[in-house]
């Protein structure tokens, strides 16, 4: 199965920590959604963690990952599915044009956070390990944090 990340599991060296044996993708957009930071999150000192909500006209960047059931079960215990966040199938697109069907990972919102900085930090450094385009990472590097 694939599953679309637009956060902190970008990173190959933490989805390879919680998934051992998922496969990278590649690079892929989804279109109509927003980056949104709308759970509360006391982890890294506190602040909003990554979502994604509909908005006509906007993109948000990331990676797909093939994974298997076992992985799904694993990313359902990271990701604390469902209490906090539900899974949402999403179609997504690649860089050469390509359609892929997968499933994100979309947040039960509690309102409008800031991610703590070094949480950021994290997305950008996964951001930049997988060659999201220049502008989308300096969107994110922009991102007011906390602390």
């Amino acid at each position: 199965m694939l599953y679309f990340a637009y956060g902190f599991n970008m990173q190959t060296a933490h989805m390879r920590a919680h998934c051992p044996g998922c496969v990278l993708v590649g690079r892929a957009i989804l279109r109509d959604h927003r980056l949104t930071f709308s759970r509360w999150w006391t982890a890294w000192g506190g602040g909003g963690v990554a979502d994604i909500q509909p908005a006509p006209g906007e993109v948000v960047e990331g990676v797909v990952w093939e994974i298997s059931p076992v992985h799904r079960e694993a990313l359902d215990r990271f990701e604390e599915y469902p209490t906090s966040y539900t899974r949402k199938d999403v179609t997504v697109e690649t860089p050469d044009s390509r359609t892929l069907s997968a499933f994100a990972y979309v947040a039960h919102p509690e309102g409008c956070y800031r991610p703590a900085r070094r949480y950021l930090r994290q997305i950008v450094v996964g951001a930049r390990e997988q060659g999201l385009s220049a502008a989308y990472v300096a969107f994110l590097a922009a991102i007011p944090t906390e602390g």
